[in-house]
């Protein structure tokens, strides 16, 4: 996922949350944990996009932002009734027919030590208690709604590939990830 788009929903989503739904430069790059410099960028990308406009250092919703910060808060507020309020900054990002069609299928999942080599799956559930092995997960693609190949499989670990990249997981994180088979590549698309 590219990081001005996430950048770009981030900006959307705060000001929907601040009164007015306007803010300034320096309020976002500190809610959003980044340099001015990116701010700036996603606001002017934004601008181009017309949901936003920029004066005289203040950044406000245009009509057509306040429907797209809508869309991204009802995903953000979706996400945090299930996850929390943390998952729900990591997982909005994603497209919601993505989010739906994992809890959809939740239904009947298994975990990934129970795929075989091979296998292609679909996450639908994470259960994994400690935050920053949670955040790297997420950070890494494993979230309800990614695609994920077993490559190998052993007692304690497994190689999984996501999103393009091989990771390798311990067992206990690798029992905390639960899916379901489908038909598609690690990458979605259909086999």
């Amino acid at each position: 996922m590219e990081w001005l788009k996430v950048l770009k929903e981030d900006v959307l989503r705060f000001l929907k949350e601040k009164e007015g739904n306007k803010s300034t430069l320096e309020e976002i790059a500190i809610e959003s944990k980044v340099d001015k410099e990116d701010v700036i960028e996603a606001v002017k990308s934004l601008e181009k996009d017309n949901f936003v406009n920029f004066e005289r250092q203040e950044v406000y919703l245009t009509e057509d932002g306040k429907k797209e910060a809508e869309s991204i808060y009802e995903k953000h507020n979706f996400v945090e009734s299930l996850y929390g309020h943390q998952i729900a900054h990591a997982l909005e990002h994603y497209a919601m027919k993505d989010m739906k069609k994992a809890f959809e299928v939740a239904s009947s999942p298994k975990k990934l030590k129970d795929f075989k080599e091979q296998q292609v799956g679909f996450v639908v559930r994470i259960s994994i208690d400690n935050p920053m092995i949670l955040s790297r997960l997420i950070g890494l693609g494993f979230a309800p709604g990614s695609y994920f190949k077993i490559i190998k499989k052993r007692e304690d670990f497994l190689v999984v590939e996501s999103h393009g990249r091989l990771v390798v997981l311990g067992k206990e994180v690798g029992d905390g990830i639960e899916g379901v088979e489908t038909f598609e590549d690690s990458s979605g698309r259909t086999a």
